[in-house]
């Protein structure tokens, strides 16, 4: 496997390199940087790939943030003492920087968008980790749970302390020395006047934040669970709780998640069985009151590390989503719809090209955003909206249960959530909103101060887009919290910016495609050849998509549709001069009385599963639907694997006028051709 990668790899590098030297013609040693590629991939393997050369994109983009390039680490060997570029692509490096590696006046834009494709090409590679790197992962998870802040309200019980008590809580309480570190010393420590008075900055930074936090979520309305269910019942909507795709703590199969192991007290509390776990007529009586533990579990990633996430209860998750689904109704009718909107990431984009031109905003990173929001930042955050907050503490799992590590361990948890919670998305969210906000608006904290925000301001997750102005105060109130903001890649001063995907550098788009299967072993993987084929024929890289198609099966690529860009409602190679048929075998249907082509496709394979009891009706009533269509009840199709094959589809009309317009100029040739030959 790993030499078919590397093959893979290589061959897709060769049609990279036709792409760049097209572009620059005379580029010297290009061909020699290659040759020294396949060299080292015989010593490093994929690695040179997966972790050597995306070393050389961080030093890239560290370099346009500065304006200097730095030389350390991995294939940063420089040219000579007079040229301190790196020796690897040292021709495309000097369109960038200049021989002291510093940033030159007006930087090669198609040299930047190179460097970054030919380094980042297996950096997104899911590839399995090194048993190593994935113990340092977990051992960096215990060791940042360790650090966090604890809770001020019971979050180990099964009730929260009365809301009367949750206004005293603030931001601020962060700034105070707290108890139990010195307890003995506390009177002989002097404070000078320079800390007082970054005290002061600091809790007139967090007081702000405090205020656009109990503002948004103030403003979002009380959730009652059984009522809000109803009215989306009422609506067709489904009932709001419903199952996750993902693997859950019990270790069952999806049809059997409705089959109830457990639902404990603190579930119980704020969704009670009788209304929120079954139909009526469903006579079952609540199940176990024991509270499962998630399971930490590791995820492919990318080989320098994997991810780590949660593997819920079925009982939380099912719970989760309600609130999940709640919280982006309620966002969709608060001001912060002008800066959150969880279906549209392309919005961030379209940000990160302006910023990238004019540097008036700033692209923020977090490292371990999930890991290192805390209840105590969560309580405070949310503490103007009890009813919300009871119900993330009554799906909350407190324990977690360790069985990467060699001694498997519980961990009480003194985060909100792992990554895998329904809930963490949505609430990270609003709370690196409400920073962002908070060390943004200029003046008083209203909402009308809050819109002028529009258009400066993004969140998506822990991807964060404010003002430059901000960023200083950003960083100092996220360390406070106990966040941590990933300084190397996070962008302020240079031309680059970098959020949800999109990168940006003077107002052009320099996104390199970084492809996540290159073998075709699989019906998804050879789905996901033809996806990257056709990423990297947008952006123009024509060799590269090339080579990349004919690593697919032969039988595969003699049945593939060649559709036009901008042509809706058929899958296929994409192409700028419309679409083509011809190479397809194709035929009369006279049942349907069309035109049909035989074409390659990917499809599901599902098992049908009779499914008996009110466990089945209940997951049936989890799903929207039209009162105009009927809905099987008992019937449950459980997708078991994808398989690829050919089948009959209608031809392309365009494709067809296009054939024929073909077919007509080559009779006109002929024609011609045999009018003068008589004469």
């Amino acid at each position: 496997m790993t030499n078919s990668l590397v093959n893979a790899l290589l061959h897709v590098l060769q049609g990279l390199r036709k792409d760049v030297l097209a572009t620059y013609p005379g580029l010297k040693g290009f061909d020699r940087d290659i040759e020294r590629i396949t060299l080292n991939c015989q010593a490093r393997g994929e690695g040179f790939f997966t972790l050597d050369l995306p070393h050389l994109d961080s030093l890239l983009l560290r370099g346009l943030e500065c304006g200097r390039l730095p030389l350390e680490g991995p294939l940063s060997l420089a040219v000579s003492k007079r040229t301190k570029v790196p020796r690897l692509f040292s021709g495309l490096w000097l369109r960038v920087f200049d021989k002291e590696s510093c940033l030159l006046r007006s930087p090669d834009i198609n040299a930047i968008f190179f460097l970054r494709q030919l380094c980042c090409l297996g950096k997104k590679l899911e590839v399995d980790c090194s048993p190593e790197r994935i113990k340092t992962s977990v051992k960096a998870f215990h060791d940042v749970e360790r650090t966090l802040r604890r809770p001020t309200l019971q979050w180990g019980s099964n009730k929260l302390t009365e809301s009367s008590g949750r206004y005293s809580l603030h931001l601020g309480d962060c700034t105070a020395l707290s108890p139990d570190t010195l307890p003995l010393f506390q009177s002989l420590i002097e404070t000078s006047e320079d800390t007082e008075k970054q005290k002061r900055e600091d809790l007139r930074l967090l007081d702000r934040v405090q205020q656009v936090a109990d503002l948004i979520v103030g403003s979002m309305g009380f959730l009652d669970p059984v009522s809000y269910s109803a009215d989306l019942d009422s609506e067709s909507q489904g009932i709001g709780f419903r199952h996750g795709k993902g693997a859950v703590a019990e270790r069952v199969y999806q049809y059997e998640k409705s089959d109830w192991t457990t639902w404990p007290a603190k579930l119980e509390g704020r969704f009670p069985f009788h209304l929120c776990g079954r139909t009526a007529g469903d006579d079952r009586d609540r199940p176990s009151n024991h509270e499962l533990p998630s399971r930490l579990i590791s995820v492919p990633k990318t080989a320098k590390g994997p991810r780590l996430i949660a593997s819920e209860p079925a009982s939380h998750m099912w719970c989760q989503q309600l609130v999940w689904k709640w919280i982006r109704h309620q966002l969709s009718h608060n001001v912060a719809r002008y800066f959150v909107d969880f279906r549209r990431q392309d919005l961030s984009g379209d940000l990160v090209l302006k910023a990238s031109l004019d540097r008036r905003l700033a692209t923020v990173d977090l490292s371990d955003a999930s890991d290192r929001l805390t209840c105590w930042t969560v309580e405070r955050m949310f503490r103007t909206n009890s009813s919300l907050l009871n119900a993330l503490h009554a799906a909350r799992t407190r324990y977690i249960r360790d069985e990467i590590s060699d001694e498997k361990s519980f961990l009480s948890l003194r985060k909100f959530a792992s990554q895998g919670t329904a809930a963490t998305f949505p609430i990270q969210s609003i709370c690196f909103l409400a920073i962002a906000l908070g060390v943004s608006v200029k003046g008083e904290i209203t909402e009308r101060t809050i819109k002028e925000l529009r258009g400066q301001v993004r969140v998506f997750g822990d991807d964060i887009i404010i003002p430059s102005y901000g960023y200083a105060r950003l960083v100092r109130v996220m360390d406070l919290l106990q966040l941590k903001v990933s300084v190397t890649k996070s962008y302020v001063n240079g031309h680059f910016r970098e959020s949800c995907g999109s990168d940006g550098y003077m107002g052009y788009d320099v996104t390199p495609v970084k492809p996540k299967k290159l073998i075709a072993d699989s019906p998804a993987s050879c789905q996901a050849l033809v996806d990257t084929s056709n990423n990297l024929f947008n952006k123009g890289l024509w060799n590269a998509s090339e080579s990349l198609r004919t690593l697919l099966p032969a039988r595969l690529q003699r049945g593939i549709r060649i559709v036009g860009k901008h042509e809706a409602g058929f899958a296929g190679l994409t192409s700028f001069s419309g679409s083509d048929e011809s190479h397809l075998i194709q035929r009369w249907n006279s049942r349907l009385h069309r035109n049909e082509v035989r074409v390659w496709n990917l499809s599901i394979q599902t098992r049908q599963r009779d499914r008996q009891g009110f466990a089945a009706l209940l997951d049936f009533f989890t799903s929207s639907h039209s009162h105009e269509q009927t809905r099987t009840v008992s019937i449950y199709r459980e997708p078991r694997k994808s398989i690829i094959g050919f089948s009959w589809e209608p031809l392309n009309t365009s494709a067809r006028v296009a054939d024929l317009v073909l077919r007509q100029g080559k009779r006109t040739s002929t024609r011609t051709r045999n009018r003068s030959s008589r004469k």
